[in-house]
């Protein structure tokens, strides 16, 4: 079998006027004094029989000038680019909530906390809202309900996904003696609403990996392109700051709190 490139990075951006958790990201950083656009790495996670998918890291840096290791990075999993950087900026939230607990008195109290672990951020921490009125506490209800729902379907959903493409390899076999149709085991991909469909993530699109030679096969090449170059996933301009820093006002009012991340 042909040494398949691992990963192909197809969108690099730091969602700048994207709607969305992302838009929220950066309302909770610039609250807590953050100076950086956090930065979004898309990478086309190949998979044949048209099941491919998108991880995207999200990386937050510290204030510090020159910095170039992140204090912070989230994961997100999509099944296109847009899907996949949304999911990431929410990991992104729940980590940042769970790292600062002053975060508790603010108007960011409700949003989830998680922690990086075996179950990624798919176990939620909610903060009680028994002691809020009643506008408030039937608001913040339903948006713990709301992301329990969301947080279970898409765990279903990727589970899904994996048993599906074990039996559409399983079935691959049946295609080449004409037993099983090609369409089959190349089902169409769902194409969202408008309506519903995730906002444009924007960013620069690197270029692909040199093309690999044709595939010797009873099935097409199972990915087109080689390896991609470093180059890929550097950001080619400056690191742009968030509208209105004036300096660390996060702790200049709570207090550093907690120790500093190296």
């Amino acid at each position: 079998m042909a040494d398949l490139p691992p990963r192909q990075i197809v969108r690099l951006t730091r969602c700048i006027g994207v709607r969305g958790h992302p838009a929220m990201l950066i309302e909770m950083m610039s609250f807590m004094g953050y100076r950086w656009y956090p930065e979004y790495t898309v990478e086309e996670q190949f998979r044949d029989f048209n099941q491919t998918q998108y991880h995207c890291t999200v990386r937050i840096y510290p204030h510090y000038v020159g910095v170039t290791q992140p204090i912070l990075v989230g994961h997100g999993i999509g099944m296109t680019e847009n899907m996949a950087v949304q999911d990431a900026a929410y990991s992104c939230m729940t980590l940042l909530r769970e790292e600062h607990a002053l975060l508790g008195g603010t108007p960011f109290r409700y949003i989830p906390a998680a922690l990086p672990g075996e179950e990624g951020y798919y176990t939620g921490m909610y903060t009680d809202h028994s002691l809020e009125d009643p506008l408030l506490q039937m608001t913040a209800r339903f948006a713990r309900d709301r992301d329990r729902d969301a947080r279970a379907l898409r765990f279903e959903l990727h589970s899904t996904r994996d048993r599906l493409y074990r039996a559409l390899t399983l079935l691959a076999p049946f295609v080449s003696v004409g037993s099983v149709e090609y369409d089959a085991i190349y089902p169409v991909r769902t194409q969202m609403p408008s309506r519903v469909a995730w906002p444009e993530i924007g960013g620069i699109i690197p270029p692909r990996g040199p093309l690999l030679p044709p595939y010797a096969g009873p099935r097409p090449h199972p990915c087109s392109n080689g390896y991609q170059g470093p180059q890929a996933s550097v950001f080619p301009d400056a690191r742009p700051q968030l509208a209105g820093y004036m300096g660390n006002f996060y702790e200049d009012y709570y207090g550093d709190g907690e120790e500093d991340d190296e």
